[in-house]
């Protein structure tokens, strides 16, 4: 690694490129968890039912293979450190993914099934292998905890766009570029995407550095001593259970919106201005880093989880488009405020771990957090896609009552509830009174 132990100020070249490698990983990402269901459902005939069991298997298969990447991160040593080298030789591989998810080839039956099976796991799997040595580089550019919440709030609030751009244009580019044929133009927005992802990727490989030295004697770190980073380190456990049910909630409301303009608003064109509300979030991240120095990361982080639940339970007191408007405004501004602390959050409990445990396992820890990530994405997309294998959802059919229910379960009740339990998950996000080794909001 280079660079000095304690690490010096970033220079906003590096901090721009660094938050560009999360636009990049967040473009597929982004467009899988908000159009992969109805991709399958409308597009490629496959049952909401079928589409269920693959959300829950592939991202518990996805959520297994977490904790042995991170396992490999820390054993990781080569001469641009132990982080970025995955941005390199993944890069191209996850780019590719990302297109041949939305490819609907003439299949049907087993084949068909298949093959979606097989590209969505391998996605899953590509995504968690350039995901999380982004995010656990984290602690290695700098140790000084304020600049780890502004690199960080900046990585949040671009990568974030990523999300939001992709949700509110992709329908009007598939259709412009659908030529009559809805399932060509995913397919080509897919691979436009892709080579934008690409050269994200590479760019943040090129321009940042692994700065904080990881001490020789724990750098190729046993199972043992990494999960002996794990114990009593309640900041962690914390971190774990907040990306849980921030990923349940958001990855269920999201993936309805088009479920929710078209069948229970009746007025599909609304999709697209509902995605944009999700705006919002950049606000309240951008906003994450300077709350939390001011009044703490936990007390910022229990704010936005109320002001998420809260505004997205009272939705549903009003179908007026404006009134839908504002209350997602608000209650993007909600997650925004927590969501753009998590990888800082993580970043505490790494340090807290090696100063509990003598081990610095951020590669297995960043994973391991990961872990609850890819299960609540699992439990949100799955439990969105059962509710409407429930209620007999047919693309064809009008919306029946019990349609517009299922909707309304994974757009609005799931996430309050999820969005309710990350706050209160947030109170296990404490330190030991000895600890005072960092400026860390305890």
């Amino acid at each position: 690694m280079s660079g000095g132990a304690n690490g010096g100020l970033l220079s906003w070249r590096e901090k721009l490129s660094y938050a560009l490698g999360n636009f990049g990983i967040n473009l597929p990402f982004g467009m899988t968890n908000a159009y992969l269901l109805y991709f399958y459902t409308d597009i490629y005939g496959v049952s909401a039912g079928t589409v269920a069991s693959l959300f829950l298997i592939a991202r518990c298969v996805d959520a297994v293979f977490d904790p042995m990447m991170g396992l490999l991160i820390d054993r990781t040593d080569t001469r641009w450190g132990k982080h970025r080298p995955f941005l390199l030789w993944l890069a191209l591989p996850f780019a590719l993914c990302g297109a041949i998810v939305f490819w609907a080839p003439p299949l049907d039956g087993w084949a068909k099934i298949a093959f979606i099976f097989g590209s969505y796991t391998l996605m899953g799997i590509l995504y968690s292998a350039v995901s999380l040595p982004l995010n656990s580089m984290l602690p290695t550019l700098t140790r000084d905890p304020r600049q780890r919440n502004t690199v960080n709030a900046l990585r949040e609030v671009i990568g974030s766009s990523a999300t939001v751009g992709i949700g509110y244009a992709a329908l009007p580019l598939i259709k412009a570029f659908s030529n009559g044929d809805e399932a060509h133009g995913f397919l080509v927005l897919a691979a436009i995407t892709g080579v934008i992802t690409l050269v994200c990727m590479l760019n943040a490989f090129a321009n940042t550095r692994e700065r904080v030295e990881v001490d020789a004697s724990v750098a190729k770190l046993t199972t043992a001593q990494s999960l002996k980073a794990t114990r009593g380190n309640w900041p962690w456990i914390a971190t774990m259970l907040v990306n849980f049910f921030f990923w349940i909630g958001f990855t269920g409301h999201i993936q309805s919106f088009v479920y929710f303009a078209g069948q229970v608003l009746g007025d599909a064109e609304f999709t697209s201005t509902l995605m944009l509300t999700m705006l919002a979030v950049l606000v309240g991240t951008g906003f994450a880093g300077i709350c939390a120095n001011a009044i703490g990361k936990r007390t910022t982080g229990a704010i936005g989880a109320a002001i998420a639940a809260i505004f997205t339970a009272i939705m549903p007191l009003s179908n007026d488009h404006a009134w839908l408007i504002a209350t997602n405004v608000v209650a993007y501004m909600g997650q925004g405020l927590i969501g753009g602390l998590l990888f800082s959050l993580m970043a505490d409990a790494v340090d807290y771990g090696a100063w509990r445990s003598g081990y610095r396992a951020q590669g297995f820890l960043f994973a391991a957090s990961s872990f609850g990530v890819k299960l609540g994405m699992s439990v949100g997309g799955a439990a969105g896609a059962w509710f409407l294998s429930l209620a007999a959802y047919d693309a064809k059919a009008a919306a029946t009552p019990a349609v517009v229910t299922a909707v309304m379960a994974g757009h609005v009740w799931l996430p309050a509830a999820s969005y309710a339990a990350m706050g209160i998950a947030l109170l296990l996000f404490r330190f030991q009174p000895a600890y005072h080794s960092r400026e860390i909001e305890t």
